[in-house]
């Protein structure tokens, strides 16, 4: 039987990862503290709409009339709701089942193939479980909830990683997976360059390049295509719009990206509330977007050129408010969607290793993309592969940023922090690689003046909570 440390220097197979992050959340969100009757907002309505392919207790993928949201994710939702419908369990209950498999498919496959493809590198077993612990600390309660987040994240991984291996039965399945993503967020439409160009780089690389881009190029296409088809379908059934993509807006309204332009210009941060007295919303104010929003006419954005007119006067202006989002999407105050005190037991500890992990991943992206000269990361990563997938997740991440930011929008980038530094630094080399006390002192001083900088950021935007009635409306 191997000993403890050769486990935690060799990869582990894919089955012990996934089992390991299984249990890991089968054991955790039964003690996690929420109610049934705490089961509200996106979560209650995406188990709500896997009601609407049984409409008269018969099974029909057409039945499904909603046109804001892909009908993939309530699908997911479906097997769900019929175990607790046979069973007599609470949606909590099945959320929590849904989510630990989640977990277990995002921790124990997609994250660590995703790297293995880019990186040329597995996962050691100890740097595995760094990133699974440091996952578990960050976003450990969104797997209580039938969000749509964290599945098609998982999904994406998944597909980025099918697309990044040779053959054309694993560019069909890249398909499959990539266009259930953006089924289930609209918003991983934005990653479209990442997967072409990663298709491109395998094309690169054939001995017969001709007949391998071509076969592969058709296999993913087919892919997409098996899976937006009913998309299609339902879209020119109940819409008459034969698109295959998610409308994301009531037909004759505002779009809701463009909603959220809007709201992203009032309003800084954004996030559900559980909080007995601050009941539904946490809202914080951008009281200079609000003024120059108020001087648009009607107090918003009624047209995407109408924005892009405003960000033409006002460059810095917006640039300066994305940058501020971007901070703030980035600035876990809460391990879940919907928080329940204002002040949880151990925040401040969180914060601060959150703003420490984002200072680490700052440090190595600059090494890793060659704009420092020491070695503070192992061999670097294959240039085309890993600069595609970077491409692909941060995209959605660019295109968030406008918005109304909530944490979950910039999952991608974070979770691509963690996995960066878990899977990268080596903490002994970083050491030695500063020299003498004079440089190591150094690095302290702009270690603490960083630490201190995102905590006053962080509380710049918190003293401007505003009451749940001042929360923007739909």
């Amino acid at each position: 039987m191997p000993d403890v440390s050769t486990v935690l220097r060799t990869a582990w197979p894919a089955h012990w990862r996934v089992l390991t992050a299984l249990a890991l959340y089968v054991a955790y969100l039964p003690l996690s503290g929420y109610l049934p009757g705490q089961f509200q907002f996106d979560a209650a309505e995406y188990w709500e709409l896997s009601l609407k392919f049984t409409p008269q207790g018969k099974f029909s993928l057409l039945g499904y009339d909603e046109a804001l949201r892909g009908y993939l994710g309530p699908l997911l939702v479906l097997p769900a709701r019929l175990l607790c419908h046979f069973t007599g369990w609470s949606m909590l209950t099945g959320a929590r089942i849904l989510g630990a498999g989640w977990a277990a498919l995002l921790f124990g496959l997609a994250l660590p193939q995703l790297w293995t493809r880019v990186a040329g590198r597995s996962l050691t077993g100890a740097r595995w479980l760094a990133v699974l612990v440091l996952g578990f600390i960050f976003w450990r309660d969104y797997f209580n909830f039938t969000l749509s987040d964290l599945p098609a994240l998982t999904l994406l991984l998944l597909g980025l990683a099918a697309l990044g291996r040779p053959g054309w039965a694993w560019a069909g399945a890249a398909g499959l997976l990539l266009a259930a993503a953006v089924n289930i967020r609209p918003i991983y439409l934005a990653s479209a360059p990442g997967w072409l160009w990663l298709l491109a780089g395998n094309f690169a690389g054939a001995p017969r390049p001709g007949r391998h881009s071509g076969l592969r190029a058709l296999a993913l296409a087919a892919g997409l295509a098996l899976v937006l088809l009913p998309q299609v379908l339902i879209n020119q059934r109940h819409f008459h719009r034969a698109t295959p993509l998610v409308l994301a807006g009531l037909p004759g309204a505002r779009p809701l990206y463009l909603k959220q332009l809007s709201w992203g210009t009032a309003y800084q941060r954004y996030e559900s509330s559980l909080i007995p007295e601050i009941p539904r919303s946490l809202v914080f104010a951008d009281p200079a977007g609000q003024r120059a929003l108020a001087a648009e006419p009607g107090g918003r954005f009624a047209s995407y050129g109408q924005f892009l007119r405003f960000a033409a006067r006002h460059p810095l202006a917006v640039a300066a408010r994305c940058l501020r989002h971007l901070f703030n999407g980035l600035d876990i105050r809460f391990p879940t969607p919907y928080p329940r005190h204002l002040r949880p037991p151990g925040q401040p500890l969180l914060r601060l290793l959150n703003y420490a992990l984002l200072g680490l991943g700052t440090w190595l992206g600059l090494a890793a993309w060659g704009l420092r000269g020491r070695p503070v990361v192992g061999k670097p990563l294959p240039a085309r592969q890993a600069r595609a997938v970077l491409l692909a997740l941060s995209l959605p991440c660019v295109l968030a940023l406008p918005t109304l930011m909530e944490c979950r929008f910039l999952l991608p980038l974070h979770l691509l922090v963690l996995t960066g530094v878990a899977g990268s630094w080596e903490p002994a080399a970083w050491w030695r690689g500063l020299g003498r006390s004079r440089g190591r002192l150094a690095v302290l001083v702009v270690a603490l003046g960083w630490l201190w900088g995102c905590w006053q950021l962080s509380e710049s935007t918190a003293r401007q909570l505003r009451p749940p009635s001042e929360a923007p409306q739909n």
